[in-house]
């Protein structure tokens, strides 16, 4: 995919996390290429840590050139949130 292919894929992917967000202002729920005139196209890896117990996973986005982390994400593991005690 190009850059500008890479960029409307990503415009879309966000106006469907908007929309299904309520708390979001109806003026945010479009986002345009022109109202997000900064952008930067970076090369990226994601690497997946899991253990095959419940243990939740980690994922790292890191830029490929650099090893500069662009983001990461915890998930829990599945019955983290099952607790009958509460």
């Amino acid at each position: 995919m190009t850059d500008e292919e890479l960029l409307t894929k990503a415009i879309e992917k966000l106006q469907a996390l908007e929309a299904r967000r309520t708390d979001v202002p109806e003026r945010l729920k479009t986002v345009t290429v022109d109202q997000l005139p900064k952008r930067r196209m970076r090369d990226g890896v994601v690497i997946d840590f899991e253990r095959d117990e419940k243990g939740g996973r980690i994922q790292i986005f890191l830029d490929r050139e650099s090893g500069d982390m662009i983001s990461a994400t915890y998930s829990p593991p599945k019955d983290a949130c099952d607790d009958t005690t509460i």
